[in-house]
Order: structure tokens, then C-alpha cells, then sequence
């Protein structure tokens, strides 16, 4: 799994494994979902991320009891 931000155009990405795209799917206003031909989810795109994370929070992810740096690139 890889974690990025673009903080030009204010997105996150978290891509969970390589491969090609089959169908995007808009799961809430400006949250996509990538899919595979299986069905498989590949990528997640959160548009407006600090919107909707909160600056408090942003910067870091945590899953489970590790917590994640988010790596910014302009």
C-alpha cells in the first residue's frame, strides 16, 4: 500500500495494490474507488482531502496501531 497527497489539487491517494482500472466508482461526492476487472479494489481517491479529513488530522493515517506519514509532492 503507498500513500500520497498532491497538495496542488488538494488529493489523496491510496493506492492498495498495481493493475488495471476497469471501473471507477464515485462511493460518495469527490471519493472515488477504483476497480479491476475481478472487482478488486486497486486505488482510492479522496478529492478535497483536507476538507473533509480536517487540517487537524491531516498528515497522518493510522490503520491498526501504526501511524503513516502522508508524503506530500507539488
Amino acid at each position: 500500500m503507498k500513500i500520497t497527497y498532491d497538495k496542488e489539487i488538494d488529493t489523496l491517494n491510496v493506492i492498495l495494490r498495481k493493475g488495471i482500472v476497469a471501473k471507477t466508482i464515485e462511493v460518495a461526492p469527490e471519493i472515488m474507488l477504483d476497480v479491476d476487472k475481478k472487482g478488486q479494489l486497486l486505488y482510492l481517491e479522496i478529492i478535497g482531502a483536507s476538507e473533509k479529513i480536517g487540517k487537524k488530522n491531516f498528515g497522518k493515517v493510522t490503520l491498526g496501531k501504526k501511524t503513516f506519514n502522508i508524503p506530500a509532492f507539488t
